[in-house]
């Protein structure tokens, strides 16, 4: 499971996170909502070992996100809000580097034998498989992100903002998966402003504002 124990994160002078905590458990669905700019990024990207908290712990199925993180690194998948990564790598040549980064090789060719071609298949990212990252659109780059986070079949998905550049079908996709996480015993943390999406989603709701989160009020 997740455990995030006192996070505290100052930026700028500014608190961002002060005693943050939270948990996900097996099938548990954790929506963290905010104003822009309330930390909700941030509290990711600590989640995800990308961002060092000041104080506080983050563990993900009893390994610390510390010291280099490489056992609690293969239980995670992390997709940003922002897609420009790598632009001038191909979509295949991502998911072949990001395969070995973890662990879980997916074959050069890309080929029906790899790991990912049920999945790219549903993400509609076959036809783009060896297009260059930079001229795909925005809802696509999301899509490969996704697929990136997805390899190795990580235990927590990170999801910033999964909704957002996506169109109807896109989104009805990011349900879809989310529910199969739920269905194998699997955690999903998203943070999102968009309410709609978040009571379609369920799961536990929390509101991060003034540094700290709270369960959301109903609305």
């Amino acid at each position: 499971m997740l455990q995030v124990a006192g996070v505290t994160k100052r930026l700028g002078g500014r608190a961002i996170l002060d005693h943050v905590s939270l948990a996900c458990a097996p099938s548990e669905v954790v929506v963290i909502a905010g104003e822009n700019g309330a930390g909700k990024s941030t509290l990711l990207r600590v989640i995800s070992g990308l961002v060092e908290p000041d104080r506080g712990e983050v563990r993900i199925c009893g390994a610390t996100m510390a010291d280099g993180a490489i056992d609690a690194r293969r239980h995670l998948g992390y997709v940003p809000d922002a897609t420009d990564v790598l632009p001038d790598l191909l979509v295949g040549e991502l998911m072949v580097l990001v395969g070995e980064l973890k662990g879980a090789p997916i074959g050069r060719r890309g080929g029906d034998h790899d790991a990912t071609a049920e999945l790219r298949a549903t993400l509609g990212l076959e036809a783009v498989w060896r297009q260059r990252l930079a001229t795909l659109s925005f809802g696509q780059r999301k899509r490969a992100c996704l697929l990136a986070a997805l390899i190795g079949d990580p235990w927590l998905l990170v999801l910033d903002e999964p909704s957002n550049g996506l169109d109807p079908a896109g989104v009805r996709l990011i349900l879809a998966l989310i529910e199969q996480r739920r269905a194998a015993k699997k955690g999903t943390v998203l943070a999102t402003n968009d309410l709609a999406f978040a009571r379609d989603v369920g799961g536990a709701r929390y509101e991060l504002r003034s540094a700290s989160l709270a369960e959301a009020r109903d609305g």
